[in-house]
């Protein structure tokens, strides 16, 4: 059943994005992609090594006949030009499309690796060029340390910065938004339920409302959920159409439940 979900602009991309997004690496299956777009959502995220390359390839089968719709997005852990153009150049095939509109630099989670992708020869050569030929349309930045992320957002170089971010772990409120805010960049959410270990604590609130918690911040464009559970993604989509933001209240109540939960070490 396709929801009504609420649509924004990514940022400075102008990319028209369902605040619900299909994360990759995690479903095996063509059929399940399928039922995840069925929900309505136009963001699809992935990247080279998810399932070492089986997760582009079920993907380019589930988007076959839908390309033209989707926002579609995927990432290279390759930090040289050379190894960058080969894996962009396989995620195409894969795919199945001509062009990806975000391509991440991927886990930029270090001062050596980022310094090394943007440099001369880097990851980032191959990637200018890119966009000047058509393949990509856009330029994203992944990774799970927000210093480093937030340092690379600060460059003003990405269009889009893909992170962490949930009640219970807020750094990137200080550390990644401000950058993000000053630059235009649309920022997308993973995490917003701790590989779902949010879930399962004492009292735990609903699941949708991790999802609605991070889309209430003004910088938050987005947020992805990877498949683990069909029926809980359609369930996450079905609350997110009738409502995507929480009250203040509502939210300092997650963030009283997330704070429990990250010293009692259930979130590691």
């Amino acid at each position: 059943m396709s929801y009504d979900l609420p649509v924004t602009i990514l940022g400075r991309t102008g990319l028209a994005v369902t605040r619900l997004g299909i994360g990759g690496a995690y479903c095996e299956t063509v059929e399940g992609y399928r039922a995840a777009l069925d929900c309505g959502v136009n963001y699809v995220d992935t990247a080279r090594v998810y399932r070492d390359g089986q997760d582009e390839e079920i993907i380019g089968a589930a988007i076959a006949g839908r390309r033209e719709k989707l926002v579609l997005s995927t990432k290279t852990l390759q930090r040289d030009a050379v190894g960058a153009r080969q894996d962009l150049e396989t995620s195409l095939r894969l795919l199945r499309t001509d062009h990806v509109d975000i391509w991440h630099l991927h886990l930029l989670n270090t001062e050596a690796e980022r310094v090394r992708a943007l440099g001369p020869g880097g990851a980032m050569e191959a990637t200018l060029r890119a966009r000047e030929e058509g393949l990509i349309r856009f330029i994203g930045v992944t990774g799970h340390d927000w210093v480093e992320i937030g340092q690379a957002v600060a460059t003003g170089l990405f269009d889009t910065v893909l992170c962490w971010y949930n009640c219970a772990m807020k750094e990137p409120e200080s550390l990644i938004f401000p950058h993000a805010l000053e630059h235009q960049t649309g920022v997308v959410i993973m995490n917003a339920s701790r590989n779902d270990k949010l879930f399962r604590g004492p009292q735990a609130p609903a699941p949708e409302d991790f999802h609605r918690y991070v889309l209430s911040h003004p910088a938050v464009h987005a947020t992805i959920m990877g498949l683990r559970n069909i029926e809980l993604f359609q369930r996450v989509a079905r609350a997110l159409a009738e409502r995507a933001t929480l009250s203040q209240d509502a939210r300092q109540h997650l963030e009283e439940y997330g704070a429990r939960m990250r010293v009692s070490g259930q979130l590691d």
